[in-house]
């Protein structure tokens, strides 16, 4: 299993790294890393896995002094390296998310500070972008007078379907719905049919859908609570249920960050950030609800990132304040992480994980 890594770089930028995990046992071997990378924020991958896209800070590649945050695409070799083939000035700094449509002809991406939001068209055959459209948020904000200072878009990703483009913005306490006009080079803000209005002061950050189902899970950052909505055709969100992602007697600062559905679709995990830890929801498989399983805590401080592998057996996580990220045994029977002896060190605050 090839595991993907970004990191933020120091000298030499050596940011995005390509490791191997034993399937067995979770040991993860250093296969190889690329040179003059910065600050590789997220990543995505081709269906085909022929091409990773990564949102970097491009401005050796492109330059761009107003527009240095930006995305690269590299061809994945053989032996899983990876070769930069170009790249794109995009936004004032680099962009938090990037995702792809399901058929992987479209590449969405949300800048955090300046609250601009996008799409790409991809050639599929060259892996090569050409910018289609974007949008820049503005208007009101939420009640955080130091988190919801100004709009802040987090994240962007296509419907199952890939006919809307979904926004969250943390500091809108809100997640946009798009729908995409290839004619118009523009994307349409379908008001107020799709949006779903997040609890004010909640801060919108992530989404993950619930394959093969209308079901959507929302995590907020900044109440570190997970959201089940099911998203009909046409229609608002449905809020079917909302749930804490701390335990009841937790009184310290928190943030919430990433949210994966588990493989074999029966968890959702969510992680803190201060509480370092990550909590896992049982799905109802008829209709997607969730119950709170336990709490794992972590190893380590600020899990920004974690996934799963592909067969569901680990979870590896960032310890991005310690400069590394460790291997966890999953129990799909309990939703419970344990630590196992793997980890890598010594690399500087790692951001995003994507296995192939």
């Amino acid at each position: 299993m090839i595991l993907y890594v970004g990191s933020y770089s120091a000298e030499p930028l050596h940011g995005l790294r390509v490791f191997q995990m034993d399937e067995q046992t979770g040991a993860l071997t250093a296969l190889s890393c690329v040179e003059d990378v910065a600050d590789p924020i997220y990543l995505a991958l081709s269906p085909d896995k022929r091409f990773l896209y990564v949102a970097e800070n491009v401005t050796k590649t492109a330059p761009d002094p107003k527009k240095p945050g930006g995305i690269s695409v590299y061809a994945v070799q053989a032996d899983a390296s990876l070769t930069r083939l170009a790249s794109w000035a995009l936004a004032p700094t680099v962009p938090c998310h990037i995702s792809l449509s399901p058929d992987g002809t479209k590449l969405a991406w949300a800048e955090y500070r300046t609250a601009h939001a996008g799409v790409l068209t991809v050639d599929t055959a060259t892996g090569m972008l050409t910018p289609l459209a974007s949008v820049h948020h503005t208007g009101a904000h939420g009640p955080n007078a130091v988190r919801q200072e100004a709009p802040h878009a987090h994240f962007a990703s296509f419907t199952p379907d890939g006919t809307t483009l979904l926004v969250c913005d943390l500091g809108m306490d809100r997640v946009f719905a798009y729908g995409i006009d290839e004619d118009c080079r523009v994307l349409r803000h379908i008001v107020p049919s799709r949006d779903f209005v997040a609890p004010p002061g909640s801060g919108p950050r992530h989404l993950a859908f619930l394959p093969g189902t209308d079901i959507v899970y929302l995590v907020c950052e900044l109440d570190s609570s997970i959201h089940t909505l099911k998203c009909s055709p046409d229609c608002a969100p449905e809020l079917l249920d909302s749930h804490s992602l701390l335990p009841p007697d937790f009184t310290g600062q928190t943030k919430a960050a990433a949210i994966r559905v588990s493989p074999d679709k029966r968890w959702v995990l969510a992680s803190n950030r201060g509480h370092d830890s990550i909590a896992a929801f049982r799905i109802d498989p008829a209709t997607g609800c969730l119950t709170p399983g336990p709490i794992s805590k972590l190893d380590g401080p600020f899990p920004r990132d974690f996934v799963f592998s592909p067969d569901g057996r680990f979870v590896v996580a960032t310890h991005k304040l310690a400069d590394e990220f460790a291997v966890y045994a999953f129990d799909a029977k309990t939703g419970a992480l344990t630590l196992t002896p793997h980890r890598v060190t010594g690399f500087p605050k790692p951001l995003a994980l994507l296995f192939a």
